[in-house]
């Protein structure tokens, strides 16, 4: 499991040929990163952290994210986003498109 997480993260910087830049927490690196919450019942038991985040984890377990050190989620909670003007929105878009999609 410990592979999977690496290809997520320095593997795929690899492949885009930017390892020098991203890919993991480095100094002079960009970095984007995510806090999990594994005090959880889906990653009860925990017997490899590493396993449980790669095979258990939910998006309800991600508490912060940060994007280039700017701060999208904190404590569970998107950052400057109206969530219900977003959901407002979608559901309009799906609407004008059901009677296209739907027969």
């Amino acid at each position: 499991m410990a592979e999977v997480l690496r290809a997520a993260t320095l593997g795929g910087a690899e492949v885009l040929d930017l390892e020098h830049q991203i890919g993991s927490l480095t100094p002079g690196k960009q970095a984007d990163v995510i806090v999990i919450d594994p005090r959880t019942i889906n990653f009860a038991p925990s017997l490899s952290l590493v396993n449980q985040l790669i095979t258990n984890g939910q998006p309800q377990n991600v508490k912060d994210v940060f994007v280039a050190g700017r701060p999208l989620k904190s404590n569970g909670e998107l950052v400057g986003v109206n969530v219900k003007k977003v959901i407002k929105n979608a559901q309009s878009a799906a609407d004008r498109i059901a009677p296209f999609l739907v027969p």
